[in-house]
């Protein structure tokens, strides 16, 4: 998309590696906001996005010496019991400890890292060499041409069958 705005001004050319750039830091940029957005459903409106997920151990300054911030690891749990204010068992979860979503979040942000630093590495072939023999074209949309790539029309036709 930066690409087609870039071929069509007159007032300037950005580089190959610059709009490189600017894709990777959009695409990190979505998917923060995706996060965001999975944080806010979950913390407003008690959803679970952030997929919990069962851990047997767990790091924390908050149960260390806090005053010396010294980390206390804590290994091998085998059962976690939550209480309410009055004494009452809440839940017992067995086998470790909750993890409200941290590692959810971070393994999507992994994710969406790994595929903005691929696809940047194919667009910047993309711009730097030549486009009419280059593989990443029967996945890029071009100004004007109203054709559907050949790639794309094989997979409309076989699910049209």
């Amino acid at each position: 998309m930066i690409d087609l705005l870039n071929k069509n001004s007159k007032k300037f050319s950005l580089s190959p590696i610059y709009l490189c750039l600017f894709a990777f830091c959009f695409s990190m940029t979505i998917g923060v906001f995706w996060e965001f957005f999975e944080y806010g459903a979950d913390k407003f409106f008690s959803f679970d996005m952030q997929k919990d997920e069962i851990v047997d151990k767990i790091s924390s300054v908050t149960l260390g010496d806090v005053e010396n911030n010294e980390v206390k690891v804590i290994k091998n749990i085998d059962r976690t019991i939550l209480y309410d204010k009055d004494g009452n068992i809440l839940a017992s979860i067995e086998n470790g400890y909750l993890d409200i979503g941290l590692n959810d979040t971070m393994g999507d942000l992994f994710v969406n890292f790994i595929g903005a630093v691929i696809f940047s590495i194919f667009g910047y072939f993309y711009l730097k060499y030549d486009k009419k023999n280059n593989f990443i074209t029967n996945f890029v949309p071009v100004k004007g041409s109203g054709e559907v790539p050949k790639n794309i029309k094989m997979r409309l036709k076989k699910y049209r069958d």
